[in-house]
This record gives C-alpha cells, structure tokens and sequence, in this order.
C-alpha cells in the first residue's frame, strides 16, 4: 500500500522574525512546528498561543532562529537544536553592540522536549 504526500509552499510559509522584530521584553511562547535551514543557519517554524503583531498582520505562525544570540542561547542551554514538538519560551532579554555595525540581540530561551525525543 503506497501512501501521498502532497505539500506547497504556501503551507509551510511563516513570517521570519529578523532583528526589527525583537525588542527587550517581548516574548513567544509556542511549539516547534518543523526546522529548516537557511545559508546563515538553522530556523524553527513555531505556532504560537498567542497571535504577535508582524508589520501590520497578526501571526499565529512565524521562524526564528538565524540570529546569533539565538543560537549562543540554544547552546547555553545545552540543547544543539530544537525538534518538532519542543515547547519552548523565548524572550529578548537585552541588545549588546558588538562594533560591526549592528546590535547583537540576546535571549533567554526555555525548552520543553518529552523525554521520548531526548536522545535525538
């Protein structure tokens, strides 16, 4: 018996929370739909609990995941990358110049994973 797949593009689409976006106390609290990557790093698509404000539209579904203090947060951690299914609580914590002409966001990050997927 075979089974189908089918998926567009459309589906996966989720606005990217780049820089602009993180301002010193917002937070987002969802679960790791799927990662992809990107050429700067590993993104996470997350759906959210509640709606944030993205330009001009509520999102319920967005990524992050290519900046850099992102990425030291996971490591801090001590998680190398995020699974579907882990919960997960992030929050901009603090900006820090780092002399290249652009602030470094920093984060505080929280991960919820179920102790089936540990290991992976």
């Amino acid at each position: 018996m075979s089974k189908v797949y089918r998926g567009k593009t459309e589906d996966a689409d989720a606005a990217m929370l780049g820089a602009p976006f993180w301002q010193v106390g917002q937070k987002l609290i969802g679960v790791v739909l799927w990662p992809f990557k990107t050429e700067v790093g590993d993104c996470y698509t997350l759906r959210l609990g509640k709606p944030v404000k993205v330009g001009d539209r509520e999102q319920q579904v967005v990524s992050v995941g290519n900046l850099t203090g992102f990425r030291m947060a996971l490591q801090a951690a001590g998680v190398d990358h995020l699974l579907p299914g882990d919960k997960v609580v992030i929050e901009c914590i603090g900006k820090q110049e780092t002399g290249k002409g652009s602030d470094r966001i920093n984060f505080s990050i929280e991960v919820t994973r179920d102790e089936r997927d540990a290991d992976f």
